[in-house]
């Protein structure tokens, strides 16, 4: 029994843990939403980031393949014009090759653009091409003879050049391409290259035009989209400001459970450690100025209802003496008077000591069962369910840590309130996960639906009458809701199908 009992508890432990965690991570938690809004505004970041280097890889990489391009039709065009005609043609044989042509032309051939999407790379290329010439035949070197004089370094003419295919994909398609590519199938190293095709026309010195038709079906492709990277990145942030935005809620949460605890719980509730960053040391020293003050009220309320009703018993035990001397004509509505007094008074003592009561184990089976046979003996028809009749099965109900005196007059005024209205009463206790439930059930004529919930309001009777004999004082449901309630309990009330009324007290075990 032990062991199962304690393997109960361990569960349970976890099941609390667990639930703490889902919560603190729940979209309603104020550690849930700090990570979730850094965590996005970093992803999108990093997102634009990466679309802005995808830009600029672009840029380079076109201008790369330009600037290569280009270079090999100026140095082609420098290598024919120092050559003589009968040469030209041996070396055009062996330029001519995987995508690059060369021919040769007595007129100057027109070159124009026929995909207007392409004029702007068309210039861009030509101006990257006539720069290309002009590099390369300022730093050729000068040769002796009749061809050494200025004329043999002259650039030129300005070539003409137009691409009319050109296969390089934009940043945004080779993102989605990279997505379908991550996401949807294994990304293609060796995927379809990049092709580009342009055609130049350079003048050589001696008149003859030279025509380059240039392609580069086996260029390598553009770079996928770096999402691992990211996700990489944007994993790592989201662990750093897990751990960031944890240090900083611990104190709030630190802070809510301390104020949980000391509504519950005042005398049992320990300081704050006054500790940490200078914000959450001076929440902390706050709070600790609020538990003191609310403590130093509450044991004074204490102390001054104790001083009332010592100093009010005196007159009280005097008005009963002089009572007994009168007749008992006039001694029985005094004497109905007194006693009201001190019931009121005692009513007003136990409200103001219920919130100062400490915890300690309480023995449920025992006070049940005690506050049954008090009852009994003094002739109310009041006894536990035949289960619960069982020694065995009723002392199997495991201690409760609560506050004793609280607990003993939740249950009595609910009895008592069983026995003033409903005759016969049932005693049963049940256990419910993590709460206790004590169940008192009657015969009478039970409570309108309309009534359930304004009989806990103080001095409120469903008995209209001003007999407190038949009626009550109004504060017994009142006062056991409010002692169930410092135990993170409930009274629940509600009509038995059979006739009758049924009192629920809970209270919790963790």
């Amino acid at each position: 029994m032990a062991s199962a009992d304690q393997l109960s508890r361990r569960s349970r432990g976890m099941m609390r843990r667990m639930r703490r965690l889902i919560s603190r991570l729940s979209p309603d938690s104020l550690l849930a939403r700090l990570i979730l809004i850094f965590s996005a505004s970093f992803f999108i970041l990093l997102f634009l980031t990466s679309i802005y280097a995808g830009e600029s890889r672009h840029f380079y990489f076109m201008r790369a393949l330009m600037a290569d391009r280009t270079r090999r039709m100026a140095e082609t065009a420098l290598l024919l014009d120092a050559s003589s005609m009968e040469t030209r043609f041996a070396l055009r044989e062996q330029l001519n090759g995987r995508g690059f042509v060369v021919h040769f032309s007595a007129i100057r051939p027109m070159v124009v653009v026929q995909n207007e999407d392409l004029r702007e790379v068309s210039e861009l290329m030509q101006f990257m091409l006539n720069r290309s010439l002009a590099h390369v035949y300022e730093n050729q070197p000068r040769l002796g003879g009749r061809h050494g004089d200025h004329r043999q370094t002259e650039v030129p003419r300005l070539a003409s050049l137009a691409v009319s295919h050109l296969n390089l994909p934009s940043p945004m398609e080779a993102f989605w391409k990279s997505v379908r590519q991550y996401f949807v199938s294994s990304p293609k190293r060796n995927g379809g290259p990049s092709v580009y095709q342009a055609t130049a026309v350079i003048p050589l010195r001696d008149g003859t035009w030279v025509i380059i038709e240039d392609s580069s079906p086996g260029y390598p492709p553009m770079p996928a989209f770096p999402f691992t990277s990211i996700l990489a990145i944007e994993a790592f942030f989201v662990v750093i400001s897990l751990m960031a935005f944890a240090l900083c809620v611990k104190p709030l949460r630190r802070l809510a459970r301390a104020a949980e605890q000391f509504g519950r719980d005042v005398p049992g509730t320990p300081f704050l450690p006054e500790t940490g960053p200078t914000e959450v040391r001076e929440a902390a020293q706050a709070f600790n100025r609020m538990q003191k003050s609310i403590r130093d009220f509450l044991d004074e309320r204490e102390r001054m209802l104790a001083a009332v009703s010592h100093d009010l018993r005196t007159p009280l035990t005097r008005m009963r003496l002089r009572v007994e001397q009168l007749d008992e004509s006039q001694r029985g509505p005094l004497q109905k008077d007194i006693g009201e007094l001190q019931q009121i008074m005692d009513i007003t003592i136990d409200i103001a000591r219920s919130k100062s009561e400490g915890k300690s184990m309480v023995d449920v089976a025992s006070l049940v069962e005690s506050l049954v046979e008090d009852r009994q003996d003094m002739g109310q028809s009041i006894q536990l369910v035949p289960r619960l009749q069982d020694p065995e099965v009723l002392f199997s109900i495991p201690p409760l840590l609560a506050r004793p005196l609280s607990m003993k007059r939740c249950l009595a005024n609910l009895m008592d309130n069983a026995l003033r209205y409903g005759g016969e009463v049932t005693v049963d206790v049940e256990e419910r996960g993590c709460t206790l439930a004590v169940v008192i059930s009657d015969n009478g004529p039970g409570i309108p639906e309309a009534d359930l919930s304004k009989v806990f309001e103080p001095f409120y009777r469903v008995e209209r009458s001003r007999n407190r004999s038949t009626g009550g004082s109004g504060l017994g449901l009142s006062i056991a809701r409010s002692m169930a309630r410092l135990h993170d309990g409930d009274v629940i009330l509600e009509n038995r199908p059979e006739g009758g009324l049924r009192a629920t007290a809970t209270f919790q075990r963790c």
